[in-house]
């Protein structure tokens, strides 16, 4: 799948626009597919389906995992304690947080639409 050139789009709470941009916040890893869906999908899906294409895509952001701050890595295991160090692990964000997803995620079950530019 081909990332769209000079893709954009504007997310809406009712008048109200929450996000603009070309989703360039999305790691690429998953930006192409969330891009390829708005396109195809934004003009005919229904508020509900709007908010369900995006919230799907989304939901590697809200993925955590065991991390230790004394190594700075994450663990791949069901305990307590880290594997090199045995320092206590932390629940801790896979990906970095970021101010426009975070917005889009608090406004996601009253998104209304979104338009797409390119």
């Amino acid at each position: 799948m081909e990332l769209i050139n000079n893709f954009t789009c504007k997310i809406y709470v009712d008048n109200d626009e929450i996000y603009s941009g070309d989703l360039s916040e999305i790691p690429e890893k998953y930006r192409n597919r969330i891009i390829h869906d708005i396109c195809e999908w934004a003009d005919s899906l229904g508020k509900r389906g709007v908010n369900e294409l995006l919230y799907s895509h989304l939901a590697w952001y809200e993925k955590r995992a065991p991390f230790c701050d004394d190594c700075d890595s994450y663990e791949d295991l069901d305990s307590n304690n880290c594997s090199n160090c045995s320092s206590e692990l932390q629940e801790k964000y896979i990906h970095d947080r970021n101010e426009k997803i975070d917005k889009i995620l608090t406004c996601i079950g009253m998104i209304s639409k979104i338009e797409v530019g390119q």
